[in-house]
C-alpha cells in the first residue's frame, strides 16, 4: 500500500527524459501495451514519411522530366543541378526521418508510460486489497502528471461512502 499512496522523490520529480537516461524509473511498465503503442505510433511515423519521400521524389522527377522534354543535354546543368538537389534532399530526408523516429519513440515511451503507470497502480491496489483479504479502505492516489485522475477520485469517494455508512450502521446497532 504505501508505494500506492507515497509522495514522489527527488528521482521521481526529475524530467522524465533524464528518469530514463539515469534509469531511475522503469519506463516499460506494461510492455505488451507499451510496445504495441509505440509500433502503432512508429507505422504512423514511416507512413508519413513514405509519403513525403514520394511527393519530394515526384517533385524531382517531374523537373527531369520538363528537362528531357526541352530536349536538353543529360550533361545539362540543368539536370546536374536537379541530381545534385536530389541527393541533397535525400540526406536531409534520411537524418530529419531518424531524428522524428526517436522522438516519437521517446514520446511514445513517455505518454504509454502515463497510461500504463496508472493502470498498473490501480491494478496492484485491488490485487493487494484482495490478497489481504481486506475492504478497500486507504484512499489512492496518482502521480500528479499521470492520465486517468478521476478514477482514484471515484474511487476515494466510493470508500468515503461506505465508510460513512459503515459508521451509521455500527452507531445504530449501538443505539438498539
Amino acid at each position: 500500500m504505501d508505494t500506492i499512496n507515497k509522495k514522489p522523490s527527488y528521482s521521481e520529480k526529475r524530467s522524465p527524459l533524464m528518469a530514463l537516461l539515469l534509469r531511475e524509473k522503469k519506463f516499460l511498465i506494461n510492455p505488451d501495451f507499451q510496445l504495441k503503442f509505440m509500433v502503432s505510433l512508429i507505422m504512423i511515423s514511416v507512413c508519413s514519411m513514405g509519403i513525403i519521400y514520394l511527393a519530394n521524389h515526384y517533385f524531382f522527377e517531374t523537373y527531369l522530366q520538363k528537362g528531357q522534354a526541352l530536349q536538353l543535354p543529360p550533361d545539362h546543368p540543368f539536370f546536374l543541378m536537379i541530381r545534385e538537389q536530389k541527393a541533397f534532399m535525400a540526406k536531409v530526408f534520411l537524418v530529419v526521418s531518424m531524428a522524428i523516429s526517436t522522438a516519437v519513440c521517446l514520446w511514445g515511451l513517455f505518454y504509454s508510460h502515463k497510461i500504463a503507470g496508472p493502470l498498473f497502480r490501480l491494478e496492484k491496489y485491488f490485487i493487494n486489497n484482495a490478497i489481504e483479504g481486506k475492504e478497500l479502505q486507504d484512499e489512492i492516489s496518482f502521480r500528479e502528471d499521470d492520465f486517468f485522475q478521476e478514477i482514484p477520485a471515484s474511487i476515494n469517494k466510493y470508500i468515503a461512502g461506505r465508510k460513512t455508512i459503515k459508521s451509521t450502521h455500527e452507531e445504530d446497532n449501538k443505539v438498539a
